[in-house]
């Protein structure tokens, strides 16, 4: 996991941790704060200590521990795990998953928890994109084609489209509104966050085909809950930090029922996942969302490289990769079939962000 120093910590601490990095040296944090900054990680706060290097009783052998692994942990940092969801948040056991009204009861002791239900599109919004910073993943008012400096990872990087879907998540007990972006959302839809974009632009309303597509799914969810001021109140927010299909825990019974009245394909039990494999592979996409993809089917498939992450926030701890041997509100909209109509546009692919040579003002933070 990473582990990011803040303030004095930084320059104290931080300036001692990276002289002596290349030993690998072993620290013992005091009363940091998990954090869904970078999908999990610590974070220093103001009462934190960090003690480096310090004297250990001869039975801690964290030291022999490093030294035995040392080929799996450079494997896993190459991989970049620290940043990597389905690593730092896999799948949760059933006494993990919480009663979504028992979870919306608990904040805000509780700001985090694992939930279960079937999912529909939350309607209202008119946008289902954002841009954000490629490396931490904060939304940012930039263009795609900028370089900027982000004001939350404090990183120079690209600025990325992403999916942004406001959602439904219903079990027995409540429903709770919640947004889901990212991978995760694009999991669940037909779209890519490219078409999304130029759906919204052309004032083609998708409402219905992202509702059609996202009640097929049943999942498994990490949220998060936090309060934000929003004219003169506090307003509590829920959001999405990984998501699990029931389709990617066939093998894995999910617990909680489901209300009785609630017609969605549910996938539940090993006889419907299995039909959920195979009617996804014959699975036909609907008329009007065909309408949609054949008008924007000019524009090449977003940037395959947006998924990837990048190293992380600039103050963030990690073993280095060569170790010495000795150490271990709304827009108008088209029917579908003035949409078909239309001319044909022709879409081009997004600008060659690392081929541009525009380096504008840096970015607000949204």
């Amino acid at each position: 996991m990473l582990m990011t120093l803040w303030n004095e910590f930084e320059h104290d601490e931080g300036s001692k941790i990276a002289d002596m990095i290349s030993t690998a040296p072993l620290i013992i944090a005091l009363r940091v704060k998990v954090t869904t900054f970078n999908t999990l990680s610590f974070t220093t706060r103001y009462s934190s200590g960090i003690l480096i290097s310090p004297p250990l009783p001869d039975e801690l052998s964290l030291r022999q521990w490093f030294s035995l692994n040392k080929e799996e942990i450079r494997n896993l940092l190459d991989a970049k795990t620290y940043n990597d969801a389905s690593y730092l948040l896999p799948p949760p056991n059933e006494e993990d998953i919480k009663a979504i009204s028992n979870f919306q009861a608990s904040f805000p002791v509780q700001k985090a928890a694992w939930v279960q239900g079937t999912v529909k599109l939350a309607y209202g919004f008119s946008k289902y994109w954002t841009t954000a910073c490629a490396n931490c993943h904060k939304i940012v008012n930039a263009d795609i084609d900028w370089i900027i400096h982000c004001p939350s990872c404090k990183q120079q990087t690209e600025v990325e489209l992403r999916a942004r879907i406001p959602i439904i998540i219903t079990d027995a007990s409540s429903s709770i509104h919640c947004i889901i972006s990212g991978e995760d959302a694009g999991k669940l839809i037909e779209f890519t966050p490219l078409q999304l974009k130029q759906a919204q632009e052309d004032g083609f309303q998708i409402d219905t085909e992202l509702n059609d597509a996202l009640k097929k799914y049943t999942v498994v969810c990490f949220l998060k809950s936090y309060e934000t001021p929003f004219q003169g109140q506090l307003q509590r927010k829920n959001t999405v930090i990984k998501a699990y299909t029931a389709a990617e825990l066939s093998d894995r019974p999910l617990p909680l029922e489901l209300p009785e009245n609630t017609q969605v394909f549910s996938e539940l039990g090993s006889s419907s996942a299995r039909h959920a494999e195979t009617s996804s592979k014959d699975q036909l996409f609907t008329p009007s969302t065909k309408l949609v993809l054949e008008k924007i089917a000019g524009a090449s498939s977003y940037k395959d490289s947006q998924t990837s992450a990048t190293s992380g926030a600039k103050r963030s701890l990690e073993f280095p990769e060569d170790l010495p041997a000795d150490t271990d509100p709304k827009q108008p909209t088209k029917a579908a079939e003035e949409f078909a109509k239309e001319p044909a546009k022709s879409y081009g692919p997004p600008a060659n962000i690392k081929d541009s040579p525009a380096k504008k003002p840096k970015a607000k933070e949204d």
